[in-house]
């Protein structure tokens, strides 16, 4: 699953936001795309490998969802360092859309995450109820919703944390100038690695109900 994956990143997608594909489209079909093969070759085409998949779509979308309203309410204009510059400047008569870039690297950084905490708690819950097959459906739901609880607290640390790891530098400079902290969270990096946090995070939050109840 990771070498398909891979192959979907780096043969398919970037491809094809160089060719002047809809970054927006492309991210979702990848994120698509990873989600169904990863979960079916985990645990092959069953029940329980359809409700991760739809636990982590549904995830996933509330991620994008966020990001589009979050790039709006924030004002970004995806230009962050020279990478992005230059990025902008590959094919001047039709020029890469930096915020869909954006959306692109959150959406299939919460997939991770989200479909990790889709897989713990579909594949708990379908072993409860293998090992006590007359339990109950809101004795099962309670249980997954104590399961998901406890993942969910870990997991969204560590989607923020990895967020932020990746601003440690900025971060370090910033504080060495003594820049007041209105500019240092109003800065385009750690504005994005807030934005990519929270969305990831609320992906998070809504994949347990959802892949619960399912």
């Amino acid at each position: 699953s990771l070498a398909f994956t891979c192959l979907a990143v780096f043969v398919v997608f970037v491809p094809a936001i160089l060719a002047g594909c809809n970054a927006y489209i492309t991210a979702i079909v990848t994120c698509l795309y990873t989600i169904a093969m990863t979960l079916a070759l985990v645990s092959g085409p069953s029940k329980k490998s359809v409700c991760a998949a739809l636990g982590c779509a549904g995830g996933v979308m509330v991620a994008g969802i966020l990001s589009v309203i979050m790039d709006h309410l924030m004002k970004l204009t995806g230009y962050l360092d020279e990478e992005t510059l230059y990025v902008s400047l590959l094919n001047e008569t039709n020029p890469i859309d930096l915020k869909a870039i954006i959306f692109a690297a959150i959406v299939i950084g919460a997939m991770g995450a989200t479909m990790d905490v889709a897989m713990d708690i579909t594949s708990a819950l379908f072993e409860i109820k293998q090992k006590v097959p007359d339990i109950s459906f809101w004795h099962l739901v309670q249980s997954g919703f104590t399961i998901g609880r406890d993942i969910m607290g870990t997991m969204a640390n560590t989607l923020i944390l990895a967020f932020a790891g990746g601003s440690v530098s900025m971060l370090v400079l910033d504080y060495a100038y003594d820049l007041p902290w209105l500019q240092i969270i109003n800065s385009n990096n750690i504005g994005i690695a807030i934005m990519q946090g929270l969305s990831g995070s609320f992906g998070i939050v809504l994949a347990v109900p959802v892949t619960v109840l399912l």
